[in-house]
């Protein structure tokens, strides 16, 4: 009996995961920021786009070759761009049936794609400020996931260098991580990768995760690690439809993906850009046809994903109470310099961060008022259990005493007025008006750091209001 694609597909996933990986794979459970550029007010809205998409009949990852880039294309970059409607028996062309199911598929792939924030619970509010909860995360070892996306040189490399140098994420390409996985002499399916990736065919999805599934888990445990609970940026991922219903059926158990950055350009830009790096960056498809089959393939797969994941987010929104999403997408104007766009992109970043940093606010504050001294010592940066007052004061309860006071004094009846202001990407401030059981009003400040444990307050102050 010939077996089922499923079947197929729970089969290279698991063989692939076998080879490299530190943790278990269960196939049948699992197969206006200020002056000072550091304060934002934090909000997540996807830009809409009306214009009609039609997907491509050939869904793949697309990984460009030396064949591929070599090929020749007469066509200009108007008529590849643009999509062509179906004909009517009578020769008419039916624009309206086109796009009826052009957004019925949209549709369709977003609601596939609901659970693809994985285990995070909807927004919270923190003195005014909607965060979502990580603890989920932290607790069941997912890992954070941001898509980038965008078409081929709208700055998603560049920018996502910089990502990485201010807040310690993991930068990786599916390209990149298929195309070592084809010389890996260890790696049961080097062969098929290899043979795709010189006939230009497509690569199955499940390879893909697979090692992409290999390389976070190997990034998340890895030893000597000054950052813990990163943030994974995937690169070009998901490209298509197929890649989504992949990662829906193999990833949400593993993973949470807190949104996606797109870069938007358009391809006369993207066209001179290219140019200008074919000249020292040695890349056999940073050529003019290369760049435009590419973003024809963006156009025409990506762009279909990018609206579908906008629908995700809008249909989250609308099954909270609060009326906001878990997924967020951030459309990113990329014509602009690198430091335009950056602009932009921290200011999505520190919006993703901002939640991981409230999380632990407010999980120490419960550790406060449930006098909880584990969890308390748990979230303080050891510096900070060692310093003023605690040298006499060893025992944890001490210094508990010392920073926060007694534990019946300590106990919030509300916080209000927050503001997060988040330097450098690792560095970040939390203040906000506290106000205690015993009607003492305070405006606190808690200063915290990204380090090897997560995020960690490595100091408190208060001021009487």
């Amino acid at each position: 009996m010939k077996p089922s694609r499923g079947a197929v597909s729970m089969a290279i996933i698991a063989s692939t995961l076998n080879l490299g990986l530190a943790r278990g794979f269960n196939i049948a459970k699992h197969l206006s920021r200020s002056s000072a550029g550091n304060t934002l007010t934090f909000r997540g809205a996807a830009t809409s786009c009306s214009t009609p998409f039609r997907r491509s009949l050939h869904s793949t990852c697309f990984i460009p070759t030396d064949g591929e880039s070599s090929k020749s294309s007469s066509s200009s970059s108007s008529a590849l761009f643009s999509a062509a409607p179906a004909a009517t028996a009578s020769g008419a062309t039916d624009t309206t049936s086109v796009n009826d199911d052009q957004s019925n598929e949209i549709e369709q792939a977003a609601r596939k794609a609901l659970t693809i924030t994985g285990s995070l619970p909807p927004p919270c509010d923190f003195g005014g400020i909607s965060y979502l909860d990580t603890s989920s995360l932290t607790e069941n070892h997912s890992h954070r996931v941001l898509f980038i996306l965008g078409g081929p040189g709208a700055g998603k490399g560049t920018q996502s260098e910089r990502i990485v140098n201010t807040y310690k994420c993991v930068h990786l390409s599916v390209g990149d991580l298929l195309r070592s996985g084809a010389e890996k002499k260890d790696y049961p399916h080097a062969d098929m990768v290899k043979e795709c990736l010189v006939k230009g065919q497509i690569v199955p999805v499940e390879l893909s995760l697979g090692l992409l599934r290999i390389a976070m888990d190997e990034k998340a445990q890895e030893a000597g690690s000054e950052f813990g609970s990163r943030i994974f940026l995937v690169d070009g991922f998901p490209r298509n439809y197929d890649n989504v219903e992949g990662w829906m059926e193999h990833m949400p158990s593993y993973t949470s993906v807190l949104g996606s950055l797109v870069y938007n350009c358009p391809i006369e830009v993207l066209e001179a850009r290219i140019m200008t790096r074919a000249e020292t960056s040695g890349r056999s498809d940073d050529n003019l046809d290369s760049a435009r089959r590419r973003f024809q393939t963006f156009q025409t797969q990506t762009e279909p994903v990018v609206r579908a994941l906008e629908m995700t987010e809008e249909l989250q929104a609308e099954g909270n109470s609060s009326g906001e999403s878990q997924l967020h997408i951030v459309n990113i104007d990329g014509t602009g310099t690198v430091e335009e766009v950056w602009d932009e992109t921290e200011a999505a970043m520190n919006a993703y961060v901002k939640n991981d940093i409230l999380t632990a606010n407010m999980n120490l504050l419960k550790a406060i008022e449930g006098g909880n001294l584990k969890d308390f010592a748990a979230l303080c940066d050891e510096q900070l259990l060692v310093e003023s007052g605690s040298k006499t004061k060893k025992s944890i309860a001490d210094i508990f005493e010392w920073y926060e006071g007694p534990i019946s004094d300590s106990a919030s009846s509300s916080i209000s007025n927050a503001k997060v202001s988040i330097q450098n990407g690792i560095k970040a401030l939390v203040s906000y008006d506290r106000t205690t059981k015993v009607g003492k009003i305070v405006r606190e400040t808690r200063e915290w750091e990204h380090g090897s444990k997560g995020w960690m307050c490595v100091s408190v102050r208060r001021e009487d209001l």
